[in-house]
């Protein structure tokens, strides 16, 4: 009798614990990830996950139904990019000034990061923001020489005339100078002279080109493309260069340039970091991340993933360049697009 009596105790005790657990002060993740079926392929750990931890407004992973990353450059000599190099407001000064800044409060040992981070280019072999991929200072001063300027070693033939030159120079200051002391002179003005000049962006046409890596992803969640700026890489023009070639001088975060721009837009009054409108010169109520945002720009794709990580002159150019590898890189533009526009669909 005892023994069917603790039986049945036991019984309501077991359904009175099963009735308080499916009540309302259940978490619903927890108690859908004990169900053995279908609702485990959700992902419900990665519900919080972020498909890039450098994106300025993140989407969740389990929203990408579909997602590519595509470099293009974006160049200034377009009529419809010169709103982005204006004299008064361009993009370039105002990634160079956010470097020096970065680079004068870490030379002050201030605490607080200041500026914009500059970071080893992708030519460099870097992918990452990591600490080690931080340039240096010096490294940066190198990359902004424009090398054009730079001349070959000195003609000593010409060592005789400039040292006569020289005893002539200033009332003849120099007249009593032993011939070892002058020749220190020269060659100290010569490498003065000869060395490569930086690149000013104030002057318009130093740098011109701007590499934007960016993500094309579809986003079911809102069921609508999205583009989504990874990194700004500013380039030096080919006349920078002694074989005419362009070459990545520095990258940074797309975070770090649009909390910047912010940051001086809103401290000058909106005097900065504005996006020149043609239509409308005296409006000045878009800066240049909201610019980015509204794609107030024309770019074309040099590089898109695939296996062999080519570019776009690899894949389909021949040795020479020609203005059809711009044609086949606005081509595929066009079949991303077409084919965001099928997921719409679906």
């Amino acid at each position: 009798m005892w023994r069917k009596l603790s039986c049945l105790l036991l019984l309501v005790l077991s359904i009175s614990v099963v009735a308080q657990e499916e009540g309302t002060g259940v978490d619903p993740a927890k108690f859908l990830r004990t169900l053995e079926s279908t609702t485990k392929v959700a992902g419900l750990n990665s519900a919080r996950k972020i498909h890039n931890d450098f994106s300025v407004r993140p989407i969740r992973d389990e929203d990408v139904m579909f997602s590519i990353r595509l470099w293009s450059k974006l160049n200034f000599s377009e009529k419809m990019n010169q709103p982005w190099n204006a004299k008064d407001s361009r993009i370039t000064q105002l990634l160079v000034d956010g470097i020096n800044e970065f680079y004068n409060a870490k030379n002050e040992a201030l605490d607080q990061v200041s500026g914009i981070t500059p970071y080893l280019t992708l030519e460099d072999g870097s992918t990452g923001f990591e600490e080690e991929d931080i340039m240096l200072q010096e490294d940066f001063n190198q990359a902004m020489s424009d090398y054009s300027t730079q001349q070959g070693n000195y003609d000593e033939s010409l060592r005789s005339r400039d040292r006569t030159a020289l005893k002539l120079r200033d009332g003849g200051i120099y007249e009593n100078y032993t011939s070892a002391r002058l020749d220190s002179i020269i060659d100290l003005e010569y490498s003065a002279r000869s060395a490569a000049k930086a690149l000013d962006p104030a002057i318009k046409g130093n740098l011109n080109v701007l590499l934007i890596e960016e993500d094309l992803i579809f986003d079911r969640n809102e069921s609508v493309a999205k583009w989504d700026i990874v990194s700004i890489s500013l380039i030096s023009p080919s006349t920078a260069s002694v074989d005419g070639t362009e070459r990545e001088i520095v990258r940074v975060k797309y975070q770090d340039f649009a909390n910047y721009v912010e940051k001086v837009f809103a401290e000058s009054n909106k005097n900065k970091a504005y996006w020149y409108n043609p239509r409308n010169p005296r409006n000045k109520e878009i800066n240049f991340s909201h610019a980015f945002d509204l794609r107030l720009f024309s770019s074309y794709i040099t590089k898109f993933q695939n296996p062999d990580d080519s570019n776009i002159q690899t894949l389909y150019g021949k040795a020479d360049y020609d203005y059809s590898i711009i044609e086949l890189a606005r081509k595929k533009r066009n079949e991303l697009l077409e084919k965001m526009h099928n997921l719409w669909e679906y």
